[in-house]
C-alpha cells in the first residue's frame, strides 16, 4: 500500500512540476514576443577587385576580359553589366620570354575583350600576360600542354520516356590516361549553331585514381541554358537530342588551372547555401586587388553527329 501511495504522490508532483514548466515557457514566449523588433543591417560597400579572365589554346587567338567585382547584394541592370568591363587597361603578351605584344580592345556584343589576331597559340610555348590599369600591374603565366584526345564517344538512348518521347540520348566518353602522373583536363561542349563552347557544372578531371588506365564518363551539355532561365527543364540536363551535332573539346590544363576551376566550381555549387563552407578562389593571376585565371588549353575537338 505504501508503494502505491508513493506512486500517486510522485504522480501529483510530476503533474505540478510539468504545469510550472509550461507556465514558465509560455511567459518566456510572451516576453520575447513583446521584445521582438526588426533589425536592418546596412552593409558597407565592399572592395571591388579587378577580375581577369583570359584564354589561349593551340590554333586560337588569345582572349582576355577585365572587369570589376560587384557587390553580392546589388541588383545588376544591363547598363551596370556593361560598366563592369574595364576599357582603360594596357594588356600585353610575351611568348617564351620575348618582346611584349600589345592586345587590342574589341567590343564584342556588349562585352569588352582584348585580343591580337597575329598571335595563335602553339603547344609547348609559354605565354606571359601583363595587365596595367589604374596604376596597378597584374601578371600571370601559362604554357600550352600537349593534347590527349579521347579514345571514342558512344551514343546510347536515354532511359524511359526521355529516350522514347523526348528523343534524348546519352553521350559517353572513353579515355585512356597517359602513364605520366598528375594529368589534368577540362571538358567543354557546344552544339548545332551555338557559337561559344560552354562547360557543365563540373568540368574538370584529374588522374589521381585512374593514372594510366582507361575510364569512361558522361558528357554533359553546357550549364548556361539552365542559368537565369525560369523555363529551363532540369530533367533533361545531361542529355542531347537526336539530330544534334555536338562538338566536344577535351583540353589538357596545368595544376594551377585545375585548382582555380576546382575552387570556382565548388563556390558556384554552394551559391545560396548559408551552411556551405567558405571557399577561397585559387587565382593564378598575381597582383594586389585582383582575382582571375590566365588559362591555356591543349585542346582536341571531336564532332559527334547524333542520328535522328
Amino acid at each position: 500500500m505504501r508503494m502505491l501511495k508513493r506512486a500517486g504522490l510522485n504522480t501529483q508532483y510530476s503533474v505540478l512540476i510539468t504545469s510550472k514548466i509550461v507556465v514558465f515557457l509560455f511567459a518566456m514566449l510572451l516576453l520575447f514576443s513583446a521584445c521582438e523588433k526588426n533589425i536592418e543591417v546596412d552593409f558597407p560597400p565592399g572592395e571591388q577587385p579587378y577580375v581577369v579572365e583570359g584564354y589561349i589554346e593551340n590554333g586560337v587567338v588569345p582572349i582576355v576580359s577585365i572587369s570589376r567585382g560587384v557587390s553580392f547584394l546589388k541588383n545588376i541592370s544591363n547598363e551596370d553589366f556593361r560598366d563592369l568591363f574595364v576599357t582603360n587597361a594596357d594588356v600585353a603578351i610575351s611568348i617564351d620570354g620575348g618582346a611584349w605584344i600589345d592586345l587590342d580592345i574589341v567590343d564584342f556584343g556588349g562585352a569588352v575583350i582584348y585580343t591580337n589576331t597575329s598571335i595563335s597559340g602553339e603547344v609547348g610555348k609559354k605565354y606571359d600576360l601583363k595587365v596595367e590599369v589604374d596604376g596597378k600591374i597584374f601578371t600571370a603565366s601559362t604554357t600550352i600542354l600537349p593534347s590527349h584526345p579521347l579514345d571514342s564517344i558512344t551514343i546510347k538512348t536515354a532511359p524511359g520516356d526521355k529516350g522514347i518521347k523526348d528523343s534524348l540520348v546519352e553521350l559517353t566518353a572513353w579515355f585512356t590516361d597517359p602513364i605520366q602522373k598528375d594529368n589534368f583536363f577540362r571538358m567543354l561542349t557546344r552544339k548545332n549553331s551555338e557559337f561559344f563552347f560552354d562547360v557543365a557544372f563540373n568540368s574538370i578531371y584529374n588522374d589521381l585514381l585512374i593514372n594510366g588506365q582507361q575510364t569512361s564518363f558522361t558528357i554533359f551539355g553546357g550549364k548556361q541554358q539552365l542559368q537565369n532561365n525560369d523555363s529551363a527543364d532540369f530533367s533533361q540536363y545531361g542529355y542531347f537530342k537526336r539530330g544534334d551535332t555536338v562538338y566536344v573539346k577535351w583540353a589538357s590544363i596545368d595544376k594551377a588551372q585545375f585548382d582555380f576551376w576546382d575552387s570556382f566550381e565548388s563556390q558556384s555549387g554552394s551559391f545560396g547555401n548559408p551552411f556551405a563552407p567558405t571557399v577561397i578562389i585559387n587565382s593564378n593571376v598575381k597582383g594586389e586587388g585582383v582575382l582571375g585565371i590566365w588559362a591555356s588549353y591543349g585542346a582536341y575537338i571531336d564532332t559527334v553527329y547524333i542520328p535522328k
